[in-house]
């Protein structure tokens, strides 16, 4: 649950895009979900694009968490549901491939 959590942490904090891009890509170096490698890389793009294109506010602090942004939204909305299930990111994983507790 830590990766997901720290997806969340940073994208509430107002930072720079670059700020931004920069956390979300320690958090990619400690995961293992692949899912949500997708998802950051996705968002990861998105910003990148959206900082090169920037003609002005490069430097302006903005939350992710409120950013339109469909890549970003979808990042941030896994993470919401990723912590909401309370569960830790192996078991995560390991239901997602087909791994389920004893009953």
């Amino acid at each position: 649950m830590k990766s997901y959590e720290d997806v969340l942490k940073t994208a509430k904090e107002a930072k720079t895009i670059a700020s931004h891009i920069t956390g979300l890509g320690k958090v990619r170096a400690k995961t293992e979900d692949q899912v949500l490698l997708n998802k950051i890389d996705k968002a990861i793009g998105s910003l990148q694009s959206a900082h090169a294109n920037a003609k002005k506010g490069k430097s302006t602090p903005t939350c992710l968490d409120k950013v339109t942004d469909q890549a970003v939204r979808e990042l941030v909305d896994h993470c919401k549901k990723a912590v909401a299930s309370k569960k830790p990111e192996w078991q995560v994983i390991a239901e997602r491939n087909g791994w389920a507790p004893k009953t």
